[in-house]
Order: structure tokens, then sequence, then C-alpha cells
């Protein structure tokens, strides 16, 4: 029998589990929810992306949802797929007790049918758990001969080579046991929510912990509005979450309500001053400290990775970090000179970046980074795949400095950082992140996702357009860098 009433889809219950208010928005305010960032979009992209490349580990099947689209005439469809004994149907939908699930791919192997849900990571978390054992459920009390379902994941240890393996880039888990254990809970928590609809109020549920587990919610924007204000206890970063809403409930919300002579770590002391005085935190001891250790000649460095779910190299696994883009900025003359080289996206030409990166820093005493961690990875990947090259980057990786070091270690805040610590944060200081704003390529997801997409682009205008907006990207990062440096500079001259 068909369903009649909307089903509760497997976002939704996943949404109830972690806060009931979202749930609700989700079904009854929908219009409420925040805006798709341009990184998560890449990332849901990425992961329709894997789940159609492994339709191929049982290749032949019928896509349902490419021939209907909604969710009753989906369900219809399966129905009749599975009476014409197709053996093999992809995004396969069914609806139990007012719940909704479409099965990325769902196999009869001759005897029973098994599902198959992919994920495109290298782990499996709580929440892909929780996500297959519900579609467990739904299939257990719909389908005749059901009798398991495999999370898939990328395997992090196959290499490809030439041609890819399927069967290898893929590894599979069975959830059944855990499934079959908590077949009740699904049943009464979907009783409950069924429930929450039905008394069609807003539950009375404060902002938490659960507003960024396991992911960041949809609805902050709406539950956090009346948090945004200019002294919030929110713009407080680096710090036990747990701490700040036990101050946020006490009825210290904002900044200056928070007792400074209590038994706080000193990093939140000196956040809350700076949000309320306005003025900037700086050991120019400490600062000073560090501007003595940049020796002589001097750049700043940055680069980009990309990190294809897909393997793309021979000898590459999937998520491998492959830099492919660096900027370098130094003054000469008391101008500001670039150097960047963006790497061929058509062959593995690392080596080729090594060398142009060697040759842009030549010369150069001490190399400035913001965060060094992700150019230290990449230089010791390199020195692992080109040991002829070890000498060099061993000399390089002797003279990076961590620009973000005096921040990380508090000897730097500035309230217009507000909880933030990253590159951009910085950025706020001189009013620039109005200049990552204007740039259509503005993080590192998108750069990373922009590059990707030189694979498949057969415009030349937009490739090369595409080109020159991932170094407008990376040269503005080095020159934010070159600026908070100056910045630092003449904050312990006065």
């Amino acid at each position: 029998m068909t369903p009649s009433i909307s089903p509760i889809s497997k976002t939704a219950f996943l949404k109830y589990d972690q806060c009931s208010k979202a749930f609700f928005f989700y079904k009854k305010h929908p219009y409420l929810r925040d805006k798709i960032s341009k990184e998560k979009q890449f990332t849901f992209n990425r992961g329709h992306n894997v789940g159609h490349l492994a339709q191929q580990l049982f290749p032949g099947g019928v896509d349902v949802s490419e021939k209907v689209k909604n969710s009753k005439s989906a369900f219809e469809l399966t129905q009749q797929l599975i009476k014409e004994n197709i053996h093999t149907i992809y995004e396969a939908t069914f609806i139990f007790n007012g719940v909704l699930v479409m099965v990325d791919i769902l196999h009869f192997d001759g005897t029973t049918w098994i599902a198959y849900e992919v994920k495109s990571s290298l782990k499996i978390s709580e929440a892909y758990i929780k996500d297959a054992s519900l579609q467990y459920y739904v299939l257990k009390n719909s389908l005749e001969n059901f009798s398991d379902l495999f999370l898939v994941t990328l395997n992090g240890n196959y290499v490809f080579e030439n041609e890819l393996d399927l069967k290898q880039l893929f590894k599979k888990r069975s959830i059944k046991i855990g499934a079959e254990e908590n077949l009740d809970f699904f049943s009464n928590t979907i009783e409950q929510m069924n429930l929450v609809l039905e008394r069609n109020a807003i539950p009375d549920i404060p902002i938490g912990k659960q507003c960024f587990s396991p992911y960041d919610c949809d609805f902050l924007g709406t539950c956090w509005k009346n948090t945004q204000t200019e002294k919030s206890i929110f713009k407080i970063g680096k710090s036990d979450r747990d701490q700040l809403f036990a101050l946020y409930f006490s009825g210290a919300d904002t900044v200056d309500k928070i007792d400074l002579t209590s038994d706080l770590k000193p990093n939140i002391k000196i956040q809350a001053n700076c949000i309320n005085t306005g003025e900037a935190f700086i050991n120019k001891i400490e600062i000073k400290e560090f501007c003595e250790k940049i020796k002589g000649n001097f750049c700043f460095l940055d680069m980009e990775v990309w990190s294809p779910a897909i393997p793309k190299y021979n000898g590459t696994t999937p998520f491998e970090q492959i830099p492919f883009l660096f900027s370098i900025c130094y003054k000469e003359k008391n101008e500001i000179v670039f150097k960047n080289y963006l790497k061929p996206i058509e062959s593995d030409s690392r080596e080729l970046f090594l060398l142009e990166l060697l040759k842009a820093i030549d010369g150069f005493d001490t190399i400035l980074v913001f965060d060094k961690n992700l150019e230290s990875q990449v230089l010791g990947k390199l020195c692992n795949l080109f040991p002829s090259h070890k000498k060099e980057i061993d000399k390089v990786r002797a003279k990076m400095i961590d620009l973000s070091e005096p921040i990380q270690n508090f000897n730097f805040y500035h309230p217009k950082f507000n909880g933030n610590f990253s590159l951009k944060a910085v950025a706020g200081i001189f009013n620039e992140q109005s200049g990552y704003a204007s740039l259509e390529i503005a993080s590192g997801i998108v750069a990373m996702h922009k590059y990707e997409g030189l694979l498949t682009e057969e415009s030349e205008i937009i490739s090369q357009q595409t080109k020159q907006q991932l170094m407008e990207y990376c040269n503005l990062d080095t020159l934010t860098c070159q600026r908070f440096f100056e910045y630092l500079q003449e904050k312990i001259k006065e």
C-alpha cells in the first residue's frame, strides 16, 4: 500500500536525534534553514560523486532517482522493480512507519537482498552507524528476504595504479548486529517524533553543545540570533564549550558580566578584556623575542593542497594531500612582489612543483608561514617522494617560522578576531576581510574543488579565469601575512 502522508526522511530523523527543535524547524519551517555555504555544497557534491562511482560495484542496475522526482513515485517504482526481479536498484526507496529511506545500492544475490550505504569518508562515525541502522530498520520491516546492510567507505590503504580497482578502493562493514539490537530504539524514537509534530509547537530547547554535534546545525542563524551581540560570550574562542555555556546560563551572556577575578583560564580573561575594551592585547616582550627570530632576507609562503576522494595519480591514496599552488610574497625596494606557481592538474608533476618552490624561495634566510602544519606535512611528503632533494627540503623546513605562534600562545589577541584564529580573522584587523569576500575563491576548500574542476572544464577561457582566481586567493593569504608581520613590528616599537 502506498503511504499517503508526508514521510519523515533519514535527514529529518538524524536532526531529531541531534535536537528536537531542529527537527521541528526542518519539517515545519524549512525556510528558516541557514543558507548552504559553498564549502558544504562542495562536500555534498563529493559525496554524490563517490556514491555514483560505488554503483559500479554492482553495475547494470536501475537508478530510481533518474526516473522519478518525488518520494511517492520513487516508492512505487521500487516496488515495481522488485516485482520485476530487477536484482540491482540504486536509490531504492522504502517507507515504513512513516519513515522514508533511499538506499544507495540494493542488490539481490540470488538468495537475499543486501543493502549498501556509501560514505565519502575513510572512517565510520557514530552518525554514519545510526544513519545506516535506521535504513536497516525500515528495510527489515519492508522487504522479504532482506539479510544485511553494509556501510561502504573509501579504503585509505588503497594505492591507485593506472586504473581504478573498485573492489580495493572501497571497503565495507556490516552493521547488522548493532542494528538488530536497536530496533526498539527506532520504533520508540519515531513515536516521539510524531508527537512533536502533532503538538505543532516549537520545542523549548535552549542552545547548547548539541548545536555542534555531530554536525553544525542548519538553524544556528535562528536559534543563536539573540547571542550575536557586540560583547557576546560566544566571541571567546579556544575555550571549553561546557565552561562557556555554564557562564551563559549563569547570566554571564556577555563578557562584561564575567568576573575576571574568578578562576578562569588566562586566555578567556585576555579575550574577555579585549572584547570589553575594544583594544588589542599584546605581550611586547614575547612579540619582540618572536620578531628577533626572523633573520636576514625573509618572505611569506602559503600553499594550497588538493585532496581528491578518488585518487587520480599513480601511487596516491584516497584523500592524499597533493600540493598544487604556492605563493611567495616579499618586499623589494619597498614594493610588494609575488611569486607563485600553479601545478597543471593533468599530470602528477609534484617534483616540478617542488623545483619551482625551491627556486622561488632561494636566497631567503627566513620563511614565514601562518600555521605551518600543512606546509611541513607537504614538504615531508615531498621529501619521501623525492629523496634526492632531501638536503634542500630540510633547509627550507629549518628556515620556516610559524607566524601564527604569537596568536596561538596568546601573546597577541585582537577583538576583531571574535574567537576565530584563522588567517582571515587576522585580515579583519586591516579590514581585509572584504578582500576575501570579493574573491570568487575565498577558502581552501573552494580552491581545492575549483582546481579539481579544471579536469573536466572544456572552456579555455573559464580555465584561465579559474587559474587566475586561484592565484589571487593564494596571493592574498601571503599579503595578509606580510601586513600582519609589519603590524606586529610597529606595535613593539610603540
